[in-house]
């Protein structure tokens, strides 16, 4: 059976254990033999050493849970502050870790001695996954800080004196940019430019309310009277109605 997806994937491999370590690349070696994948592989030998200048550039990660220092889970909630897509898979020894995972969503979790069966069924399930939302997530922030969002989380971009400001549903992310760069970047993922200082998420536009663009966060946005009639064709197309 081929694998679903056929680009290069960059994989992190976090454990105390070099022995484990070597295993987990062993698997990963045969798996990329068998599916015709190609497999960027790094080895961490705890999770201070991943975290150190990490940059959302991995794919997947294989977390040792029960390491000296920082631990898995925390390894794991540091890195979800700043990558919202990356795959994590938790590699332990006992399953009693297991439900702590939804708090920093593990993909799926491995028992060790890892069987070779058990990683080949997780590895693919973790692939088809992230064939499905890698089109899904940016990079945002600034060039030596870069941060990875997935595209449905974010309700509008603002644009200020230089700095762009963006508003997901969780936080907000500032950095200097341009907001062109981001409206070509999001025309596919139905993004529309309300005016010269907001580029709004059509999945979270609630109403439009005269002037203002209501999100689904309760933020109202101004919309200049030059798009507005735009914004309103560009909602109903994209909700399946027509404008009247």
């Amino acid at each position: 059976m081929s694998t679903p997806t056929a680009k290069v994937i960059s994989v992190g491999i976090v454990d105390d254990s070099a022995r484990d370590r070597e295993r987990i690349v062993e698997l990963l070696e045969h798996y990329q033999t068998q599916h015709l994948v190609h497999l960027h592989i790094r080895q961490f030998e705890d999770g201070a050493a991943l975290l150190e200048n990490y940059r959302p550039d991995y794919d997947v990660l294989f977390l040792d849970i029960q390491m000296g220092g920082i631990d898995g889970m925390k390894t794991a909630a540091a890195i979800r502050r700043v990558d919202s897509s990356v795959i994590v898979i938790f590699v332990t020894k006992t399953a009693q870790y297991a439900t702590s995972g939804y708090a920093v969503d593990a993909q799926g979790y491995l028992l060790k001695p890892v069987s070779s069966f058990a990683f080949d069924a997780e590895l693919t399930r973790s692939l088809r996954h992230l064939n499905r939302m890698k089109r899904d997530s940016i990079l945002v922030g600034s060039s030596v800080a870069p941060r990875k969002v997935d595209v449905a989380d974010i309700l509008y971009i603002e644009s200020r004196k230089h700095k762009l400001t963006v508003h997901t549903i969780d936080e907000h992310i500032s950095f200097n940019g341009t907001l062109k760069d981001f409206e070509t970047l999001l025309a596919p993922h139905n993004f529309y430019r309300s005016n010269s200082g907001y580029l709004v998420s059509l999945r979270h536009v609630e109403a439009i309310d005269r002037e203002d663009c209501i999100m689904s966060n309760g933020d109202a946005l101004k919309v200049s009277r030059a798009r507005k009639k735009g914004l309103l064709e560009a909602l109903t197309d994209y909700i399946g109605g027509k404008v009247v």
